[in-house]
């Protein structure tokens, strides 16, 4: 025969004070269970399952596996090993703060293992495939540039440097696309100045890419904008010298046909006086000199003062280099 209780009822008051003794009951009895015993398996079995995970893309699983290798095994062979492939699991599994975390990690601790050269290259990769759109934050594409060109300063000979510089020129046409993307913004809303900044960067700092000739020519019609003429004709020039094929050149030539040319007053050094000029009097600065009753000579010429053919040799220099320019100034 079941054993029955009688139930009690118990009021508010009372079940606030049991509730506190209840809590401390029960965590009596979770203090009695004992946890989970640790068990230490050989390095071989851990490295070997964690390997199985990477091939069956359990990257996150074997990751884990990779880092009990070196907790429960510090000082053997496998740990140093199962660094570097922790931190390539978790660069498969697109946890890149992760991997650079342990790649750091690898190489302040194993400076001189042949693997650090992959680690630098792998530390690289793990920026480079964080490459946003240029209208978003470029500060993975900076970190990328930064440890794919230390991968080529200190491993030059390595397998990866060939990679590492492909990988620099995307990032570099990168950075200059995001420099031309502000610029031109800035254009279209009238601020010149910030947009010649940009054009500028682009031309200074990254003319080894495929944006240079806009930057050129966008710096043609900002500078025309601006009424700075001279830099406009220089723009155009060095964009006709180095792009004569593009269509940027184009562009720019048609732009700069309707272009005000520059105003030279030609000088003619060969000009003859006329015939009824009178002839210089004695005594002037074209005469010989005299010597007045007080003995001071007068119409010599200063000791610094050069003659007319000197003075019109700057002149017949500059219309000279002009003339390089061609057809900016319709010569």
């Amino acid at each position: 025969m079941p054993l029955s209780f009688p139930r009690i009822a118990l009021s508010p008051r009372r079940l606030r004070i049991l509730a506190p003794l209840a809590l401390v009951a029960v965590a009596a009895c979770s203090s009695d269970e004992k946890e989970a015993p640790y068990i230490e398996r050989p390095v071989e079995q851990i490295y070997s399952e964690a390997g199985n995970a990477i091939d069956r893309g359990e990257y996150q699983k074997a990751a884990l596996l990779f880092g009990a290798v070196e907790q429960q095994h510090p000082y053997s062979t496998w740990a140093m090993r199962a660094e570097l492939m922790a931190a390539y699991a978790y660069y498969q599994a697109n946890k890149y703060d992760e991997a650079v975390g342990s790649l750091d990690r690898f190489i302040s601790l194993h400076p001189g293992n042949p693997n650090v050269a992959y680690a630098y290259y792998l530390k690289g990769l793990c920026y480079y495939e964080q490459i946003s759109d240029v209208r978003r934050d470029q500060t993975p594409t900076v970190q990328s540039l930064k440890a794919l060109e230390e991968v080529i300063r200190r491993f030059p000979a390595s397998p990866y440097a060939r990679d590492a510089k492909l990988k620099i020129d995307l990032t570099r046409d990168h950075l200059a696309g995001k420099e031309m993307d502000i610029g031109r913004y800035y254009q279209s809303v009238g601020l010149n100045l910030a947009a010649m900044k940009r054009f500028r960067q682009v031309v200074d700092q990254y003319q080894s890419t495929s944006h240079t000739p806009e930057a050129l020519h966008r710096l043609v019609e900002v500078y025309l904008s601006l009424g700075m003429l001279e830099e406009a004709r220089k723009a155009a020039a060095v964009l006709g010298y180095n792009y004569p094929g593009s269509d940027w050149y184009q562009n720019t030539y048609d732009l700069m046909k309707d272009a005000p040319k520059p105003r030279v007053i030609p000088v003619n050094l060969s000009a003859k006086a006329p015939a009824d000029a009178a002839a210089p009097a004695p005594g002037t600065a074209t005469g010989a000199p005299t010597t007045p009753a007080d003995g001071q000579p007068t119409g010599a010429k200063p000791a610094d003062q050069k003659p007319a053919d000197q003075k019109a040799e700057k002149p017949r220099q500059e219309g000279k280099d002009r003339g390089f320019l061609g057809w900016l100034f319709g010569d």
